[in-house]
C-alpha cells in the first residue's frame, strides 16, 4: 500500500496536564465507516479508513474509553483530532535540563579507545592514546569561578594579589588546553593535543565539493501520470571559498513539467594543507587566525578545527567513531545541536537562540564577500522536553519543541550585538547548520498541516540523542 494511502498520525504527550494529544490526516474525506479506536491496554491506536486498518503505537499508555472507540469524526473531515487522558502506570518521569543525557560523555567512552573519522574510517586517535576521557565543564566554568574566588570566607592578601590572581589557574582570564593522553569532552566535541592526533591535514581554507544533490517534483497530473520525485546529482567545477556557492545553483536547467524544490551541498575539502599546525602558521599573515580547519587526510572531510590559542585540536563528535562502554548510537550533528540547546537554556534562562558559522575566517573578511550567503537559524524553544510518536518515524521519541526561522547572516548578527539581545549565540559550522535546517522543515512535515506554521516562523521538532535506543 502506497504511504499517500495510509493516515498520517502524529501523537504527542502532554505531560502538564496528563493527556495525550493525537492528530490523524486522512488521504481522503471521512466515510460513515472511518473511525478511530483504543486497544483495550491503552497502547494502540486504531483507524479504520476506506476499507483498509491502521495500527499506530501510541508514546504513552491512555485510558482506553468504553467500548474502545473515539468519538466519530465529521463526514467529509481530512483531519480527526483527540485528547486522550493517560492511565496512571503511564505518568512520565520529569526530567530537568540538567538530567538530559549528553551524546557521548566521558563515562561513555571506553579508555585507550581509538577515535576514527566516521565517513572512511581512517584513525585518527590512535588505539591506546587517550588513557582517560574527562568531561569539560560547563561554559560558564569561568565566571563560577571568579565569583566563587571574591566571596570565599578567607582575607586577601593585598599585597601579593594581582600575582595571586595570575597564578589561581581559573577564572575568566584563563583556559583550558589539552593534555597528553587525555581526551577532553564537551557537549559537541573531543579534544586532543596535536601530537596525540594522524592521519589529520590542517588547512586555513576550506573547499565546497562540486556535487550538488537536486531534487525536483513533477506535476504531470495533466497527461494523466502521477506526482513522483525525482533526485539527481550535478557535477559542477570546484569552488574554493569559505562560503556555499548558492549562486551556482541557477546553473540547473529548466525542465519542462519539472520544478526545482530543494537543493543540497556536501562541503569537506581543502586547498593546500600540512600535517602540523606550525606549517600552517608559518604562512599565515599576522595576526594568525584564532582557528584553522582540520580535515581527514583519507577521506578530506572536515572533521573539526585546531584552536591555535590553546594548541589544541577540536574534532566534532558527529564527523567521529569511538568505542563506547554501551552500544550507544553515534550522535549526529542535530543530535549536538539539540544538546547545546537545552545546556543554553539551562544556563541563561534564554529559549531563544541564534545558530550562527562557528567563526569567520580571515579570507572571508579580506575577500568582501557577502556574508548573507553564510546560513543562519533564529530559533525559539516551546517545550524543551516532549515525547512523540509519528507514523513518519518509527518508535516513540524524545524531543525539542520549538519555532525556527531561516535568517541572513546580517540579521542574526544584529540580534546579537544590540544591547537588549534575548538570544543566545550558538555555533555549527556552515555545513552542519544547513543541515538542521534540513531536519526541521523534514519534522515541520510530521506536524498536523495547522501546526506546521505560527506567524512568520515554522514549527519543528529536533530529536534528542537516545544512547542505546536505535533511530
Amino acid at each position: 500500500m502506497s504511504s499517500h494511502d495510509t493516515p498520517v498520525i502524529y501523537a504527542e504527550l502532554l505531560v502538564n496536564i496528563r493527556q495525550l494529544s493525537v492528530a490523524v490526516t486522512l488521504p481522503s474525506p471521512a466515510e460513515r465507516s472511518t473511525q478511530g479506536s483504543v486497544s483495550p491496554d491503552g497502547s494502540t491506536l486504531h483507524i479504520a479508513h476506506a476499507g483498509t486498518q491502521t495500527l499506530f503505537p501510541l508514546p504513552g499508555t491512555v485510558v482506553a474509553p468504553r467500548n474502545g472507540v473515539l468519538p466519530a469524526p465529521h463526514p467529509g473531515s481530512r483531519v480527526l483530532s483527540w485528547r486522550l487522558p493517560l492511565s496512571d502506570a503511564s505518568a512520565p518521569s520529569a526530567r530537568g535540563p540538567v538530567d538530559e543525557p549528553v551524546p557521548w560523555a566521558a563515562t561513555d567512552l571506553l579508555p585507550e579507545s581509538a577515535v576514527a573519522c566516521r565517513g572512511c574510517a581512517a584513525t585518527v586517535v590512535p588505539e591506546g592514546t587517550a588513557k582517560e576521557w574527562k568531561d569539560l565543564p560547563s561554559e560558564n566554568w569561568a565566571e563560577m569561578m571568579d565569583f566563587w574566588h571574591c566571596h570565599k570566607p578567607t582575607d586577601h592578601e593585598h599585597g601579593h594579589e594581582p600575582e595571586h590572581l595570575a597564578k589561581r589557574g581559573y577564572g575568566a582570564n584563563s583556559s583550558i588546553a589539552a593534555q597528553n593522553g587525555v581526551g577532553l569532552v564537551d557537549l559537541t566535541s573531543l579534544l586532543f593535543t596535536e601530537a596525540d592526533c594522524s592521519g589529520l591535514v590542517v588547512s586555513g581554507k576550506i573547499s565546497f565539493r562540486s556535487l550538488f544533490t537536486v531534487k525536483f517534483s513533477s506535476d504531470m497530473s495533466e497527461r494523466g501520470i502521477k506526482k513522483e520525485a525525482i533526485s539527481a546529482s550535478l557535477p559542477l567545477s570546484d569552488v574554493v571559498t569559505d562560503t556555499p556557492p548558492r549562486d551556482r545553483y541557477s546553473v540547473v536547467p529548466a525542465t519542462a513539467g519539472f520544478r526545482l524544490t530543494e537543493t543540497s551541498f556536501s562541503c569537506s575539502s581543502y586547498e593546500a594543507g600540512s600535517k602540523t599546525s606550525s606549517a600552517v602558521l608559518a604562512g599565515e599573515t599576522d595576526p594568525p587566525p584564532r582557528m584553522l580547519y582540520v580535515f581527514c587526510s583519507g577521506c578530506k572531510t572536515h572533521v573539526g578545527f585546531f584552536n591555535v590559542a590553546i594548541s589544541s585540536v577540536l574534532l566534532f563528535k558527529w564527523q567521529v567513531s569511538c568505542r563506547t562502554a554501551i552500544g550507544s548510537v553515534p550522535p549526529s550533528s542535530s543530535d549536538c545541536l539539540a544538546a547545546s540547546l537545552t545546556a543554553t537554556l539551562s544556563r541563561s534562562g534564554s529559549s531563544k537562540s541564534v545558530v550562527v558559522p562557528t567563526f569567520s575566517s580571515p579570507q572571508t573578511v579580506s575577500s568582501g564577500s557577502d556574508n548573507d550567503t553564510s546560513p543562519s537559524l533564529h530559533l525559539w524553544i516551546l517545550n524543551s522536553n516532549i515525547a512523540y510518536a509519528s507514523s513518519g518515524r518509527e518508535g516513540k521519541r524524545s524531543a525539542i519543541k520549538l519555532l525556527y526561522r531561516e535568517i541572513p547572516q546580517h540579521e542574526a548578527d544584529a540580534m546579537l550585538e544590540t544591547m537588549t539581545s534575548d538570544v543566545q549565540e550558538v555555533n555549527l559550522p556552515m555545513a552542519d547548520i544547513s543541515r538542521a535546517a534540513e531536519v526541521l522543515r523534514s519534522s515541520t512535515e510530521l506536524l498536523p498541516p495547522s501546526e506546521r506554521v505560527f506567524k512568520e516562523w515554522n514549527v519543528g521538532l529536533l530529536d534528542k540523542w537516545q544512547g542505546s535506543s536505535v533511530p
